[in-house]
């Protein structure tokens, strides 16, 4: 059995392919999936077929860069919100380091403007080898 990683409720990842470093996520083991905070969010058709477009962060966020970015390859999926309801949200395979450790996950996109954390980190990571301690 590999060793496991043990994190605290938060973590400091890195997702290298969306040009974001030392985020700080909330570990939430009632999440299935990761999900990161998009301010723009849009699911469009092109000539080479359907397009996801992202802004990443809310303009007062220091993450925020204004960039627009382009998915080809993204799956719609029917997840349950915080409050209980179901939402269909955009999800990109992506690489995600955290504690130096780099792992290929599902990311949706939310707008978390308005919540603490501009990522949660969901079961689909944490069973890939992580250890939840809150008192870390």
């Amino acid at each position: 059995m590999k060793n496991k990683i043990t994190v605290g409720a938060t973590a400091k990842v890195n997702l290298p392919k969306l040009g974001v470093y030392n985020l700080s996520a909330r570990v939430d083991s009632g999440a299935a999936s990761c999900a990161i905070s998009a301010s723009y969010i849009e699911i469009y058709e092109d000539t080479d077929g359907p397009k996801l477009a992202v802004i990443l962060f809310d303009p007062d966020n220091q993450f925020y860069t204004g960039d627009k970015l382009i998915f080809d390859d993204f799956i719609l999926r029917n997840v349950r919100n915080s409050f209980g309801s179901k939402q269909e949200r955009p999800m990109i395979e992506t690489e995600i380091v955290v504690n130096k450790m780099a792992h290929t996950v599902l990311i949706g996109f939310s707008n978390r403007s308005k919540l603490t954390y501009d990522m949660l980190l969901g079961r689909n990571l944490l069973e890939l080898g992580f250890i939840v301690d809150v008192t870390k």
